[in-house]
């Protein structure tokens, strides 16, 4: 039957159907219902969609007019129309599976073939989803080929290399993917050479090393180790104790090398540990011993015991931990301070000092109670009335009392270049001394 005499014969059913019993009572709804079915399983969804409009609400010819027209428009390339059709009815028939079939044709479109192909997997031998399956299987790494010579012509060959690896091996992959390690150990290369050429011997060294038997990275590693170890013993013939931690680091970061670590150790030997004390202060309060002083109640002389309160350059700021002495005016003039360095400069703190702490608090020794002192001591600010004012026992800034006798808690500036601790590790228990 050709396509005119198809087209009359719908248009016949059509017009029987919308007369209904009155003219065409050879026909019933049934039949036109089953010839509708029909015209779905040959293909002709138009049709089928425009004579199940007619049916109305017989059955479920309303859902199968949709369900028709979005067949129809999906076979016209339709692809909007058929999901707005689809998702009117969904779950009706296959409309779901229709649905997600459509998505994987919208992600093919767009360039998005792994999860195109995902969907037709999932959706097995449903309408030609098998077909497009095998074709995408083909045209992904073919895909990826081209996405991996776009990275290198921006200069990713990092990603690149990723992409042309996960093809095992598939047309070029291999040989493309060489071509990408070839071009990054050359930027590696290149990059190493920059380091060395700014003087970062270091970080040149590293770069080369990190390359491996790459060129000739492993020999030029090695000449970048002999320019550092010239480099670290020109440091260490001119070190200070200033530039001594700086020094440090960068020998403790190379000592694995027994050349480096020969003048870590020389370096410790020379500044005690003065090193260790600077960095502990910069963090930290650490302790340390310096000097002596009557400590007992009998006048016994002992060490005395002082914390860090900060580092000034190579200067320690140190504040004795107890109140020492008794005195009725704020001096340190009379304080002798046995066995004190000359390094050291005493005299009493102030409240821009005692800044960093959090409690101001102390005990008076054995001996600072005996002549009369409590926990209270004396600062050396003046006070535009001429009085110096106290910490308090309870570690507040106030007036002394005429009732009692400020003691004398000292501060200490002592240079390290000039004086080197040998033992402790800050502790209270166990001070730098």
């Amino acid at each position: 039957m050709n396509a005119k005499c198809k087209k009359f014969l719908t248009m016949l059913l059509l017009v029987c159907v919308s007369i209904g019993a009155a003219g065409c009572s050879a026909y019933s709804n049934q039949r036109y219902y089953e010839r509708a079915q029909l015209m779905m399983g040959s293909g002709e969804y138009a049709e089928a969609a425009e004579l199940f409009h007619q049916l109305g609400e017989y059955e479920d010819s309303a859902e199968y007019a949709l369900y028709a027209a979005a067949l129809d428009a999906l076979q016209r390339g339709k692809i909007d129309l058929a999901r707005a059709n689809l998702m009117e009815i969904a779950p009706f028939k296959s409309a779901d599976r229709y649905l997600r079939y459509l998505d994987a044709l919208d992600a093919e479109n767009e360039g998005e073939l792994d999860s195109a192909l995902d969907i037709y997997v999932s959706l097995g031998s449903f309408e030609d989803c098998a077909e497009r399956a095998q074709a995408l299987e083909a045209a992904i790494p073919e895909q990826a080929i081209r996405q991996g010579r776009q990275l290198m012509s921006q200069g990713d060959y990092e990603g690149a290399r990723d992409l042309f690896l996960s093809l095992n091996g598939y047309g070029q992959s291999r040989a493309l993917s060489d071509a990408c390690t070839a071009a990054i150990a050359r930027k590696a290369y290149l990059a190493a050479e920059d380091l060395l050429g700014a003087g970062d011997y270091l970080g040149a060294m590293n770069a080369f090393a990190a390359m491996g038997d790459t060129l000739d990275a492993a020999h030029r590693a090695e000449e970048c180790r002999l320019l550092l170890l010239k480099q670290a013993e020109e440091a260490f013939q001119a070190v200070t104790l200033e530039t001594a931690d700086a020094l440090d680091e960068q020998l403790e970061s190379l000592s694995a090398d027994a050349a480096f670590a020969e003048i870590r150790q020389a370096l410790a030997e020379k500044f005690g540990v003065n090193l260790s004390l600077l960095r502990a202060a910069r963090s930290e309060h650490p302790y340390v011993l310096l000097g002596t002083y009557p400590m007992g109640e009998s006048g016994a002389e002992s060490d005395v015991l002082w914390q860090v309160l900060r580092v000034d350059g190579n200067q320690l700021v140190l504040l004795c931990c107890s109140v020492i002495d008794a005195s009725s005016v704020a001096t340190t003039s009379d304080l002798p301070m046995a066995d004190t360095p000359d390094a050291a400069e005493i005299s009493l703190p102030s409240a821009a000092d005692l800044a960093t702490l959090t409690d101001l608090t102390c005990t008076a020794t054995p001996y600072a109670a005996a002549q009369g002192a409590s926990a209270v001591y004396w600062l050396r600010d003046t006070l535009e009335s001429g009085i110096h004012p106290v910490i308090s026992e309870t570690g507040a800034l106030t007036l002394p009392a005429d009732t009692e006798v400020p003691g004398i808690r000292p501060l200490a500036l002592l240079d390290l270049t000039a004086y080197v601790f040998t033992a402790g590790d800050g502790t209270e228990e166990n001070p730098y001394r």
